[in-house]
């Protein structure tokens, strides 16, 4: 797919949010928390059937994950999907995602980590964008700094990030210069884990952000060069690296993404995005424009009114 030439439409309260799990289980106390905000907010939510179901590793069967999205999708007046969690188990579904019925509606799907595969698969076959690391579960709460912005992104009020949004949190200038792209990314190891299917976007020139979390170094890197012998990183213009961790404690991964990202190529590190509180939303699947030194990172206007 190349640019999406459909827009999303402004989440605003009132607006009406369709929540599932199409990954793994999720329990109710988990994410109260965040539901109970989202109506705060003026959000009305709508609960898939088999949201709070378990079956082993995921939260149903495949075909209980898509009549629950297929039920959200048939409703006229819900403007987004929001997963509840991620876990494992969205890579299931890719083959018989209902992708005519979000692209012929489209709306917002709102998730993070497991979620990447189908955020990835969503913009490769709809070109449609979504939004990352605003998960329900822990993200989604008064307490995360970001929420705001995040907010105003869902709304198409917000279509960049500079450093005086980013709360004081420095973040490093690693290899200067400005880059432009369709701005997509997410948790590596499911990028990853698409390698050889048709729901790999092949599009280019790309702007990446990347986390993970509980993933060694060694697996780190496997991951890297695997995407290197596919010829993915000449098609990377420009790299956002969020938060890498492993047993709490965080990783560095510039020496190993060094080894295989091409001269010249713009790098951010230590942007807030991964898997903690604090963590910044970003949407994907949009054309966007990467600054390093002052960091400043703008993306083409994504929501239509709905008025």
């Amino acid at each position: 797919m190349g640019n999406s030439s459909q827009s999303l439409p402004a989440l605003k309260p009132p607006a009406r949010v369709g929540l599932f799990s199409p990954a793994g289980c999720v329990q109710r106390e988990q994410v109260q928390p965040g539901i109970h905000l989202l109506n705060a907010l003026g959000f009305s939510c709508h609960l898939a059937n088999h949201a709070y179901n378990c079956r082993g590793l995921v939260s149903g069967t495949i075909g209980e994950r898509l009549s629950d999205i297929q039920a959200l999708l048939a409703e006229p007046d819900i403007q987004a999907l929001w997963c509840l969690r991620g876990g494992y188990g969205s890579i299931q579904l890719l083959g018989d995602f209902p992708y005519e019925s979000l692209q012929t509606r489209p709306r917002w799907l709102i998730g993070f980590s497991d979620i990447t595969a189908l955020q990835w698969a969503v913009y490769q076959r709809t070109g449609l964008p979504s939004l990352s690391g605003f998960t329900l579960t822990s993200q989604f709460r008064r307490e995360n700094p970001f929420l705001e912005a995040g907010l105003e992104i869902l709304a198409g009020e917000r279509c960049q990030l500079s450093e005086a949004d980013l709360q004081g949190i420095p973040i490093r200038a690693i290899r200067p210069g400005k880059a432009r792209g369709i701005l997509l990314g997410g948790t590596l190891a499911m990028i990853v884990s698409l390698a050889g299917t048709p729901f790999f976007p092949q599009v280019q020139p790309l702007i990446l952000f990347l986390e993970d979390v509980n993933e060694p170094l060694y697996r780190i890197d496997r991951y890297l060069w695997q995407l290197h012998w596919m010829g993915f990183w000449p098609r990377v213009a420009g790299v956002v690296l969020g938060r890498f961790t492993l047993n709490n404690q965080r990783l560095s991964v510039l020496d190993l993404l060094a080894a295989v990202l091409p001269d010249g190529v713009p790098v951010v590190a230590d942007f807030p995005y991964g898997h903690f509180q604090e963590c910044c939303p970003l949407p994907l699947g949009v054309e966007a424009e990467l600054q390093v030194e002052p960091f400043r990172l703008r993306w083409n206007p994504i929501c239509r009114s709905t008025a």
